[in-house]
């Protein structure tokens, strides 16, 4: 339950209660990733990126790799000013997907961060022709504010019919 509530803290800005859910998630399970990874991208929308760094890479090695705190990981490195690590996340995670399945989603956050905003849009759009599940954070994710803008962005929210009212 407080890995969900740090989710919602998180996506609502509430960064030092999103930190206060994924620590209480790990005081009950200090192995559960999604706790590791819940307070990774909190610390790191603090401007604690070396400890947000630590917090994914145990979520990563908990997780067996799995690309979300992969791919946050190479956001972060990137946001932070370490560009090659953050390419080097990303060509592992572009090689992964040529041998099993890698969402476009998790190329697209280290194209994000990197601010290459055309390759971040081809991802995105194929995340979207493969009815990738993880573009249902795009509207709420801080994440992709720098995006919000772009006419093109805005255009792929719209094609993902998340305000769809029938």
């Amino acid at each position: 339950m407080s890995a969900i509530s740090s989710q919602l803290a998180f996506h609502a800005r509430d960064y030092p209660r999103a930190v206060e859910h994924a620590r209480q998630t790990l005081r009950i399970d200090p192995e559960f990733w999604v706790g590791h990874m819940q307070l990774g991208q909190a610390l790191a929308q603090m401007g604690e990126d070396g400890l947000a760094l630590e917090s994914l890479a145990r979520a990563e090695q908990l997780s067996g790799a799995n690309s979300k705190p992969v791919s946050t990981r190479g956001y972060v490195l990137a946001k932070s000013g370490r560009t090659r690590e953050a390419r080097e996340v990303l060509e592992g995670l572009i090689a992964r997907s040529h041998e099993r399945y890698v969402p476009g989603y998790a190329i697209a956050l280290v194209q994000a961060g990197l601010g290459d905003r055309e390759a971040m849009l081809t991802s995105l759009n194929a995340a979207l022709a493969a009815h990738d599940v993880h573009l249902v954070f795009l509207p709420v994710d801080p994440k992709w504010d720098p995006y919000r803008t772009d006419p093109r962005f805005s255009a792929l929210l719209e094609r993902c019919e998340f305000m769809r009212r029938e």
